[in-house]
């Protein structure tokens, strides 16, 4: 079975061929590899907190795969897991935020001109803090479609169906929906007014 066109199989069929296939394991990986990481990128880690979050993704996919009950969900599965993970990786690297002493001391007149001012680094970060917060408070597939309308917001009906394991022609609406809870979800913030 050299020959199969893995890119035109149904994503239920591939799991359940990943299971014996190794080159199915793979282009199952190489399907959703980008929409896990567009998950990791939202949470705004280091590159070496990403790539474990991403890396544990990978290994626990790999141990639930003969677990997972409907494999035309695995989209969603691994959005799941993705969130699960990265927040695992944040609440650690929280807890291992290490500063070099050298950095904190020194002061660069002509670097400074190009970055932001205090005040601007400060209100950009709780801009996206409060961005993040509310879509933490949304459920699924809204939190992954509006994780998913960030990272790449002109993606296609297709590509955001296939990572949440909603149907194609429902994805619009489900667009809508998520985009209008988002912004309820913002403006119910204590300054009432969105970023």
């Amino acid at each position: 079975m050299s020959d199969q066109p893995w890119t035109e199989m149904a994503t239920g069929e591939l799991v359940k061929r990943a299971l014996d296939d190794a080159e199915a394991l793979e282009h199952l990986i190489a399907r959703f590899a980008r929409r896990v990481r567009a998950v990791v990128r939202f949470y705004g880690m280091s590159v070496h907190d990403a790539q474990d979050a991403e890396q544990t993704v990978w290994f626990s996919f790999w141990q639930h795969l003969p677990l997972i009950r409907t494999p035309e969900h695995v989209g969603a599965w691994l959005a799941a897991a993705t969130h699960n993970a990265c927040r695992k990786q944040l609440k650690l690297a929280r807890r291992l935020t290490l500063e070099d002493p050298v950095q904190l001391d020194t002061f660069d007149a002509p670097a400074a001109r190009d970055q932001p001012t205090p005040e601007e680094h400060l209100l950009a970060t709780e801009r996206r803090r409060r961005v993040y917060r509310a879509i933490t408070e949304l459920a699924e597939p809204d939190r992954t479609i509006a994780i998913l309308d960030m990272d790449a917001p002109r993606s296609s009906a297709s590509y955001v169906a296939d990572f949440t394991g909603l149907p194609r022609e429902r994805i619009p609406n489900a667009r809508r929906r998520a985009r209008r809870r988002l912004r309820r979800l913002l403006m119910d913030d204590n300054t009432g007014e969105c970023p």
